[in-house]
């Protein structure tokens, strides 16, 4: 059995303080119970920017630490220079077959292309007979570009069945991860993958984390600003709280955004996310909006929500993304 209280803190550069991992149990047990019990496809997890992907997965990999009969990897693909931050894993053996691997940077990406040698090489050391094989590897789409993502994943999806008839493994589950709308669309597009959607925290979730970052704003004005995404959270901490200097900061980043699209169908997305499925994909692709996977969920999915612009098919990633734009067309 796999303690999941143990406590797992992120150090925030900007603020000077240690959080705690919040209110992502549900998501943990799920990820726990497909490793217990392994899956035939890899699984990509994708969903919007800063909603958390990565600090759970580093902190599954952690809980699976904790039991002997699991061997678990995490890889940062987009880690350019430092092991120490390219990798997490749950044994001594994992680590000395990575450093003997890695002699070119990008350390990420290249470790990333190499999950099939490191598997090979550590069972050399330590037999993978009947162990509980994990593997995740985040962010790997944009670190292998676009034109590998299917051949990538086919690979995987090929090595669960490789593992099992040359290595006897108990179980596996590798995990992809992407916050990119043009890899999951060709993920979709295949059978040999299961794609996940995972959105940002419940109001509860949120709630616990500006209490560690003892947050001065109303927790509801926080909920109309953020939809509960901590990397937003955050961002505003490291804004001094300022709501109008953090929303003038993120009004510069999606002015340059939108430029080459019709105010007009903007407007339209504004009032129903659902309404422009043309649009909200173009707008998906520079990270503003999310088309909602409702069949496939890692945690709770997203209630429809008109203010904060989530619809029953697309959502805007954060709600201040439809507040600023809402803004810029209405002065045309």
């Amino acid at each position: 059995m796999i303690d999941q209280s143990t406590n797992f803190k992120i150090y925030i550069e900007g603020i000077g303080k240690w959080i705690s991992f919040v209110d992502r149990e549900r998501e943990l047990k799920q990820l726990i119970n497909l490793a217990t019990r392994g899956n035939p496809f890899p699984i990509a997890i994708y969903g919007p920017e800063g909603c958390g992907k990565t600090t759970l997965l580093k902190y599954l990999t952690k809980q699976l630490k904790q039991h002997e009969n699991y061997i678990a990897i995490y890889i940062d693909a987009l880690e350019q220079q430092d092991l120490a931050k390219a990798i997490a894993c749950t044994h001594h053996e994992l680590w000395e077959v990575v450093t003997s691997l890695v002699a070119i940077t990008p350390v990420g990406e290249n470790l990333a292309k190499s999950i099939t040698t490191i598997l090979r090489k550590l069972h050399e050391k330590i037999s993978l007979k009947g162990k509980k094989v994990v593997v995740v590897v985040d962010d790997v789409y944009k670190a292998i570009g676009l034109n590998n993502v299917a051949r990538y994943t086919k690979m995987l999806y090929e090595w669960v069945n490789y593992l099992h008839t040359n290595f006897n493994v108990s179980t596996v589950l590798f995990i992809l991860t992407t916050s990119e709308g043009e890899s999951k669309r060709e993920l979709y597009r295949h059978t040999y993958v299961h794609v996940y959607m995972m959105w940002n925290l419940p109001k509860k979730g949120l709630e616990e984390l500006a209490k560690q970052l003892e947050a001065p704003i109303d927790i509801e004005a926080l909920w109309k600003l953020t939809g509960g995404n901590p990397r937003a959270v955050i961002d505003l901490a490291i804004h001094n709280w300022d709501v109008d200097n953090w929303t003038k900061y993120i009004e510069r980043k999606v002015t340059s955004t939108i430029r080459d699209i019709d105010p007009r169908e903007l407007k339209t997305l504004v009032e129903d996310p659902d309404s422009n499925w043309r649009i909200a994909t173009k707008l998906e692709e520079r990270g503003l909006m999310m088309e909602l996977n409702r069949a496939l969920v890692i945690g709770e999915e997203p209630n429809p929500n008109p203010e904060l612009g989530i619809g029953r098919e697309w959502a805007w990633q954060l709600p201040i993304y439809r507040q600023v734009i809402e803004k810029i067309v209405s002065s045309k």
